[in-house]
């Protein structure tokens, strides 16, 4: 089903009008695409017999490629001509899948067996990956082709195989729950194979970019293409074989109710809160609103390629937050989710996390020792680096410091026999880290009322 026009690749997608998700199974009546046949142009000096000695399985499987090709003499073939060789009768070799990144509850399941979970462990047919909430892994190729899995996603291995005879990769996935993304080196032989399966769709490609969805619980399934065509048709035995090309930018959705038409994804939001440095407790982010936005799909990672994302978050509102992010160069991601659970085209932009605070607390305490009044000033910093606090009191509507404490170590200072009256203070940190400039940072003015 995969085709080639003059401007590009095409994905078809074979989106089936199935059951509802509690009564499917993975339907076995048709081969999958990866099986589809290889055609083999014939070179001067072939012949059916040294085909078959190197390249398929069995020697004696010359008979069925002379039958099925109608080739009069198995030793004689004609330079220029195609055979077409079934993928089963041919000799291949195991590829191999990378774990390239992963962070949280990732689960690897292999012969029905828990395997420990490592950074560029090797995976192999048949295994299958889970991710837990809050979880992310990528599988990387060795042709540079990547798929990776959001939270709450399971994805099986189903081939990682080398056609020997051509180099053809035939690489095939199941995706069970969740989503996934994949980004496809262009392939350099044309039985070359990607392809991402869910009990409702297939999806074959040709260096493109795209992603996958299925859930169960909507017993729905949908494409959504960022780079390259797609060519759309349902499966049902009652349907059109019809397909309808779908360009990028575009998605489509399948459930028990049939194929809807496809639609515009949603633009990319752009940011308008949380660019450059992030000094907060809590990591934050705005977009600007887009014009029928659902929802809003914010990841982070430590990479620009985004392999390695690490948390994200979808949210109904163009706000978002993070807690617990460690000090670093990272980038974010963002997308709008339509009403039709489609996500939108993304936007990433870099940022830098910069932990950096400054807490007056509540006001200062009061301690009295005979006709003394202490008060005891506190405050409190966090990030990286070396501090040194400057306390500033002013006198009702001064502007210059009633009391000027500069040169502190410590984030605490007692003030004494301070006379009844309205108040103002404020801290100023000035913090050292090594390889950068000062920094000066200084808090909100604090009211301070002292009685008789």
């Amino acid at each position: 089903m995969t085709r080639w026009t003059d401007t590009g690749a095409w994905l078809v997608v074979a989106l089936s009008l199935a059951a509802p998700a509690a009564a499917q199974t993975r339907a076995p009546a048709k081969p999958p695409e990866a099986d589809a046949p290889v055609a083999y142009l014939v070179k001067p000096g072939d012949t059916l017999f040294g085909l078959s000695s190197r390249y398929l399985v069995k020697l004696g499987d010359y008979r069925t490629l002379q039958s099925l090709n109608k080739v009069p003499n198995p030793r004689h073939l004609r330079p220029g001509s195609t055979l077409s060789i079934p993928y089963a009768l041919l000799k291949t070799e195991v590829i191999d899948a990378r774990l390239g990144a992963f962070s949280g509850a990732v689960t690897v399941t292999r012969a029905g067996q828990a395997v420990a979970v490592s950074r560029n462990m090797a995976l192999v047919e048949n295994d299958r990956i889970a991710t837990g909430a809050n979880a992310f892994a990528t599988l990387d190729l060795p042709d540079e082709s990547r798929v990776s899995l959001p939270s709450n996603s399971t994805l099986k291995i189903v081939r990682l195989r080398q056609v020997l005879l051509t180099g053809g990769l035939r690489r095939a996935f199941d995706l069970d729950l969740g989503k996934g993304t994949a980004s496809v080196t262009p392939m350099t032989t044309k039985d070359s194979q990607f392809l991402i399966r869910t009990p409702l769709s297939v999806a074959a490609v040709r260096g493109t970019e795209y992603r996958v969805a299925f859930d169960p619980a909507r017993a729905s399934s949908a494409a959504e293409v960022i780079k390259g065509v797609v060519g759309v048709g349902a499966t049902a035995p009652a349907a059109s074989a019809a397909e309808t090309p779908v360009p990028a930018g575009f998605g489509a959705r399948a459930s028990a109710d049939g194929v809807k038409p496809p639609q515009p994804l949603l633009p990319a939001p752009a940011l308008v809160r949380g660019g450059r440095t992030q000094e907060d407790p809590v990591v934050a982010f705005a977009v600007e609103p887009v014009t029928g936005a659902a929802a809003y799909h914010l990841q982070l990672a430590n990479d620009a390629g985004f392999v390695d994302v690490f948390t994200e978050t979808v949210s109904p509102t163009p706000q978002a937050q993070f807690d617990k992010v460690p000090d670093g160069t990272y980038f974010v991601r963002a997308t709008a989710i339509d009403a039709d659970g489609l996500e939108g085209l993304p936007r990433d932009y870099g940022f830098e996390r910069d932990l950096n605070t400054l807490d007056a607390g509540g006001g200062p305490a009061q301690e009295k020792t005979g006709k003394m009044r202490r008060f005891k000033f506190r405050w409190s910093a966090a990030g990286a680096g070396q501090r040194i606090f400057e306390l500033q009191l002013f006198r009702g509507a001064e502007t210059v410091p009633f009391v000027d404490a500069p040169g502190l170590t410590e984030p605490e200072l007692s003030v004494t026999d301070l006379p009844p009256g309205a108040y103002h203070w404020r801290v100023v940190a000035t913090r050292f880290k090594p390889g950068q400039p000062p920094s000066v940072k200084a808090g909100a003015l604090q009211d301070l009322q002292i009685g008789e």
